[in-house]
């Protein structure tokens, strides 16, 4: 949907309004997004195995994946990079 758009529908609704009163609430309705987009960031975690290379992930809750640490023997966090392809599956490294 482009802005436009968007202020069609809300001259449709409200009225001929100003420029910068529509601009107002386009961005006011943009921030409060964004707000409820950060409200609803979430952490997860699981038991990993020995020899066990993939997990499932519960995408029915998940967006996106923004990071994967684990927890090592020293006790320290690690992170694990993303994946920025397909993985390479064999012996040839």
């Amino acid at each position: 949907m482009k802005v436009k758009d968007l202020v069609g529908q809300i001259e449709h609704t409200h009225g001929r309004k100003s420029h910068k009163y529509l601009m107002g609430l386009l961005n006011d309705g943009l921030d409060e997004i964004a707000q409820t987009a950060m409200a609803n960031t979430t952490s997860a975690g699981t038991q990993i195995e020995t020899d066990q290379r993939w997990y499932a992930l519960d995408e029915s809750v998940m967006i996106d994946v923004f990071r994967v640490e684990i927890l090592d023997s020293e006790l320290d966090l690690r992170a694990i990079p993303r994946l920025a392809g397909i993985p390479n599956i064999g012996d040839d490294v």
